[in-house]
């Protein structure tokens, strides 16, 4: 059951789900401005699928930084956490096998 304490920002939810999804990172950027994402390694499924929104806008890295969705790797990179991915795997991922067996749960 999701509840509200469960629940991020659109943006927020596209990020992590890009990141996840995409393998990507983050890279720091100063101040206020959005910070770009960059593939950690090429494969098939980045060129099927561009990200949401690249860059992101600051204030939903603040809130995956808040939530502890994302931390850091060097002084300019941010990858997905243990927490985030298990956020992720939780509340963001496609539900696969309801699809596959017609919408019946």
């Amino acid at each position: 059951m999701v509840t509200p304490k469960d629940t991020i920002s659109l943006a927020g939810q596209h990020a992590l789900q890009d990141m996840v999804e995409l393998q990507m990172y983050l890279e720091v950027q100063s101040q206020n401005k959005p910070w770009p994402m960059v593939p950690r390694r090429t494969n098939k499924q980045q060129k099927d699928r561009t990200p949401y929104s690249n860059p992101v806008e600051s204030s939903a890295v603040m809130e995956l930084l808040c939530r502890k969705f994302i931390e850091a790797t060097s002084n300019r990179t941010f990858v997905v956490s243990k927490s985030g991915y298990q956020f992720y795997e939780r509340e963001l991922k496609p539900n696969i096998n309801v699809i596959d067996q017609g919408g019946a749960a």
